[in-house]
C-alpha cells in the first residue's frame, strides 16, 4: 500500500521503529551508569539494535538514505530534548525550544529539497 509516490507504509513503520529505537536508546544512556549496570546497558543495546536493524532494512528495501538520515537528525534530537525537558524536568528556555524546533525543521527540509 503506497501512502504517498514511493512511501508505503512498511517504510513509515520501519522508519518509526528506528526513529523510536535511537530516542528510546538515548533517554536509557543515564540508566546505564556509563555501561557499567549490565541490565540497562544491555536494554539500552538491545533497543539500540532494534533501531540499526530497521534502519538497516529500511534502506536495503529502497529508503532513500539521503532522505532517512536528514529526517533522523531532525527528529531523534527534537523528541530526546522535548521528552527531557517535560517528563524528566530538565530546565530549558523557550527560545532554545523553538530555536531547536526550529532548526530541526530546516534540517528536515534541507533533506528533502
Amino acid at each position: 500500500m503506497a501512502i504517498a509516490a514511493g512511501l508505503t507504509a512498511r517504510i513509515v513503520i520501519l522508519f518509526v521503529i528506528g526513529a523510536a529505537g535511537q530516542v528510546g536508546g538515548s533517554l536509557l544512556l543515564g540508566r546505564t551508569a556509563g555501561f557499567t549496570n549490565a541490565a540497562w546497558s544491555a536494554a539500552c543495546i538491545g533497543i539500540y539494535a532494534i533501531s540499526f536493524w530497521a534502519l538497516a532494512t529500511l534502506i536495503r528495501e529502497g529508503g532513500p538514505l539521503s532522505l532517512i538520515m536528514p529526517l533522523l537528525a531532525a527528529v531523534v534530537p527534537m523528541i530526546v530534548t522535548f521528552v527531557a525537558v517535560f517528563a524528566f524536568g530538565e530546565p530549558a528556555s523557550w527560545p532554545r525550544l523553538g530555536l531547536l524546533t526550529f532548526a530541526c525543521v530546516v534540517i528536515g527540509i534541507a533533506g528533502a529539497v
